[in-house]
C-alpha cells in the first residue's frame, strides 16, 4: 500500500522538524495530528540521535477499507518501530491510529 509508505514517510518528516505538521492534516484523523503536533513539541532530545529514515513497512488488509501498518525506522544507528491503523473513508485514506517506540 503506496499510502502508508508515504504517510509514514512525511510523519518522520514532520517529527524531524523537515516539514510542516500542518501539511499532514490531509494524511491524518485529528486525534493523530494532535498526538503528532505533541510530540513535535516535546521530542526534541530523540530528534538528537539525527533524522529518521524509514526503512521497512508492511500492510495487512484487515477489513474492507481498513488496514494494519507495522514499519521500522532508524534514527542515530538505532531502530524503532511503527504501529498504525489506515481507513478509507469518502474514498480518502487516512491514519487513524498511530503508535510510535
Amino acid at each position: 500500500m503506496r499510502f502508508a509508505e508515504r504517510s509514514l514517510r512525511l510523519v518522520l518528516e514532520a517529527l524531524d522538524g523537515r516539514r510542516s505538521a500542518a501539511q499532514l492534516a490531509r494524511l491524518v484523523d485529528p486525534t493523530v495530528a494532535a498526538t503528532l503536533a505533541t510530540l513535535i513539541r516535546t521530542g526534541a532530545a530523540e530528534r538528537r540521535l539525527g533524522p529518521a529514515v524509514l526503512v521497512a513497512v508492511r500492510t495487512e488488509p484487515i477489513g474492507p477499507g481498513v488496514a494494519e501498518v507495522v514499519a521500522g525506522y532508524e534514527r542515530g544507528g538505532r531502530r524503532f518501530a511503527i504501529a498504525a491503523r489506515a481507513a478509507c473513508r469518502r474514498g480518502e485514506w487516512r491514519l487513524v491510529a498511530l503508535r510510535l517506540r
